[in-house]
């Protein structure tokens, strides 16, 4: 399965960009940024053959509905949610007062890779669908990002999120501190690690406890 094969293609992916593209790693990345990242990563996923299609997607179940960021499906075989970049972006992120940015290939890759590392989270990169993309002035198809992560089952199906409360205590156990003035930020000192858009939607509270699932994780 792609969650075996391509477990470490985030990391392979991000080292080719910082070897290849010059690029930024700050909240979000301009437009000609974007492009120029977004071209490199297409030339790595061809090289290492992870250029996926529409059959890659086709017959799983499809979430309908809408996110900020994905087009999301569910993979019953190894009960993962499959996600993708709406074609011609990488995700959103949010600046410490909220307001949202595009952000590069870079910074949705390193956000990946933190995700393991720092909450555990289990991604995987799974290759670059092409789509088209609905911004303007972009023609032809664009690339995508595609990634999995594990179904996480709510301990309470009818009330899935976890208490503010939880929260707090969850990421102080892993050595985070409120970040005062930030859109729900965390900030660990020891590693420099920056957590935003905590929201209550973007935890699910399980039979074990709080589970990030979509986090804007970042390290300076």
């Amino acid at each position: 399965m792609a969650r075996k094969s391509h477990g470490d293609l985030a990391a392979d992916a991000a080292a080719h960009l910082a070897r290849s593209a010059d690029s930024i790693k700050g909240f979000g990345g301009d437009t000609q940024e974007i492009d120029r990242q977004a071209a490199c990563l297409v030339d790595w996923a061809r090289t290492k053959n992870v250029i996926l299609t529409d059959a890659y997607t086709s017959g799983l179940e499809r979430h309908l509905g809408v996110t900020a960021e994905h087009e999301v499906f569910f993979r019953e075989s190894d009960n993962r949610v499959v996600k993708r970049t709406y074609p011609g972006t990488f995700g959103i992120t949010d600046d410490p007062k909220g307001k949202q940015h595009h952000a590069t290939p870079m910074f949705y890759l390193r956000r990946l890779e933190l995700m393991n590392q720092v909450l555990g989270a289990d991604l995987c990169l799974e290759g670059i669908y092409f789509g088209k993309s609905l911004l303007l002035g972009q023609q032809g198809e664009q690339p995508s990002i595609v990634i999995s992560q594990p179904w996480i089952r709510a301990a309470n199906p009818q009330q899935p999120h976890p208490t503010t409360m939880a929260i707090k205590e969850f990421m102080e156990s892993l050595g985070f501190t409120q970040l005062k003035g930030a859109y729900y930020g965390w900030y660990r000192e020891n590693d420099k690690v920056t957590i935003l858009d905590g929201r209550p939607d973007n935890f699910i509270m399980s039979p074990v406890g709080v589970v990030p699932i979509d986090i804007v994780i970042s390290q300076r």
